[in-house]
């Protein structure tokens, strides 16, 4: 019972320690449409709005700043989630955010078909991530924006190195949640 007890102390600590950031807009709002250049996917070399396209359909937003073996395993699992409930109307695309996007094309080529990624990524100018438009945070390094009816349910923002299984295990449960409620 002591052992137990001390066990929950250490777990609960260490979970105080963590700051959590809040990137993306609050939940409630609008998702504001915004253009990118798509990089892989049927829309590959063309400029597009993907919250335009998605529509009023559930989708799964995820901005990052770069790419990552971690964030790779994020963006497949998604992938499976999503071919799984097309059906349901999910969705989901990926934007790498750089201050120099024609230099990023290639990371975020090299990082899809290496891990074997489907869904849409593209890239985009600095700007998606200012208030404005996605507001993300400025430490964030990955940032996951759930919606629907292009409103935020839920969002998830991530330090470098801190998005690891149980960030990615989170973000996945929370997906299902997003799905159960539409």
């Amino acid at each position: 019972m002591t052992a137990v007890l001390a066990l929950m102390t250490v777990t609960v600590g260490v979970g105080a320690n963590k700051q959590s950031i809040e990137s993306g807009r609050a939940i409630g709002q609008s998702v504001p449409s915004f253009y990118v250049r798509a990089v892989t996917g049927p829309l590959r070399n063309k400029s597009v709005c993907y919250v335009c396209r998605n529509g009023s359909r559930p989708c799964v937003m995820v901005l990052f700043r770069e790419t990552s073996p971690v964030l790779g395993t994020l963006l497949k699992k998604i992938d499976k989630v999503v071919d799984r409930n097309r059906a349901k109307g999910l969705r989901s695309f990926g934007v790498l955010i750089s201050p120099e996007p024609g230099r990023a094309i290639s990371r975020l080529q090299t990082m899809a078909f290496n891990q074997k990624i489907t869904l849409p990524l593209s890239v985009a100018t600095d700007v998606v991530g200012s208030p404005n438009c996605q507001n993300i945070h400025k430490q964030a390094e990955v940032t996951v924006v759930l919606y629907r009816r292009q409103k935020v349910v839920d969002r998830f923002g991530f330090r470098s190195k801190e998005l690891g299984t149980a960030g990615t295990a989170q973000v996945l449960a929370r997906i299902k949640r997003l799905l159960d409620e539409s």
